[in-house]
């Protein structure tokens, strides 16, 4: 990788750079790659890199010892980005290692409640969607409902929803994808599978494209909004979820609730489930699709106000 000086230039490690959608919102202006194929560069033979970049953003996920990098440590212009639960045990670095953390990085995270319980700045969830024409227009819809995740703690509420969902008369698709940590066996009936084999989310976004509405399941201890919701949001799907957050105030977020758009599990009757199917999406305002979009979220990362 050899980079030129750019000024408005952005770079973005996560530990997944290539997944989900950080492959549509990789340009010239935001570079987004792995912290081990970026220091295997040979950006760092200049003592001054980070210089080369407007904003450095480190997102939660990637290995700790990046986060020592003696470039990084020293810039003025580095931001880390909590996008999983500060309590969640998996995928957090934890309120110990993240009150560390603060006290290097302008921190951020994507839900408010954290902001306030670990004195971080609040920055929403984000989406970067394929380029116009990646997905076809008029593809026929085979999927009710769609589900794709890992299990988590999630299988057997899973497997309630899905019967549930089916014997509505409903086509459920579900595809858990088991992780290294999951001991658990594959399985496979109509429109359920949970296997090994994990699908790419290009080809994740032709089966969305073949859907009504998207299942979204939230740990109890999430209330920032996931990528489902963004995908629901930005693809015109609607969203059947357990996080009541979603009506409510995200930040300083635009309002994505309506009520033809999302169905709230425990909330609303499931009887009523298939009529509200048929409602057409309500397309929400471009400027609520435009405040979420990844540009607008590197936008908002900026040094904190002087004291």
């Amino acid at each position: 990788m050899i980079l030129l000086p750019e000024a408005e230039r952005s770079l973005v490690l996560a530990a997944n750079a290539g997944a989900y959608f950080y492959p549509f919102a990789h340009s010239e202006r935001t570079i987004i790659t792995t912290p081990e194929r970026f220091f295997a560069a040979q950006i760092i033979q200049y003592p001054d890199w980070t210089a080369l970049f407007r904003k450095i953003i480190l997102i939660n996920g990637i290995d700790p010892r990046w986060l020592t990098q003696p470039a990084l440590l020293a810039a003025p212009n580095t931001y880390y980005f909590l996008w999983d639960p500060a309590r969640c045990p998996h995928y957090s670095p934890g309120p110990n290692a993240l009150a560390l953390i603060r006290k290097v990085y302008h921190t951020y995270s994507f839900q408010p409640e954290d902001c306030e319980a670990f004195g971080l700045r609040f920055n929403s969830t984000m989406y970067a969607p394929p380029p116009e024409g990646f997905l076809a227009p008029d593809a026929p819809l085979i999927h009710d409902i769609l589900f794709l995740g890992v299990p988590k703690d999630r299988l057997p509420l899973l497997r309630e929803l899905h019967k549930s969902f089916r014997s509505a008369g409903l086509r459920a698709y579900f595809r858990i994808g088991l992780t290294p940590s999951d001991n658990l066996p594959q399985e496979q009936a109509e429109g359920w599978l949970v296997t090994r084999e994990w699908m790419a989310y290009r080809d994740y976004l032709r089966q969305l494209n073949q859907s009504r509405a998207l299942l979204d399941l939230y740990q109890e201890i999430q209330t920032g909004f996931s990528l489902r919701a963004m995908e629901s949001l930005f693809f015109g799907k609607k969203l059947i979820t357990n996080n009541r957050a979603l009506r409510g105030e995200y930040g300083d977020a635009p309002s994505i609730y309506h009520p033809d758009n999302i169905f709230f599990l425990d909330e609303d009757n499931i009887a009523h489930l298939p009529a509200w199917l048929e409602r057409p999406y309500v397309p929400l305002p471009e400027a609520v699709r435009d405040y979420y979009r990844f540009e607008r979220w590197l936008e908002r990362f900026t040094p904190p106000p002087a004291n």
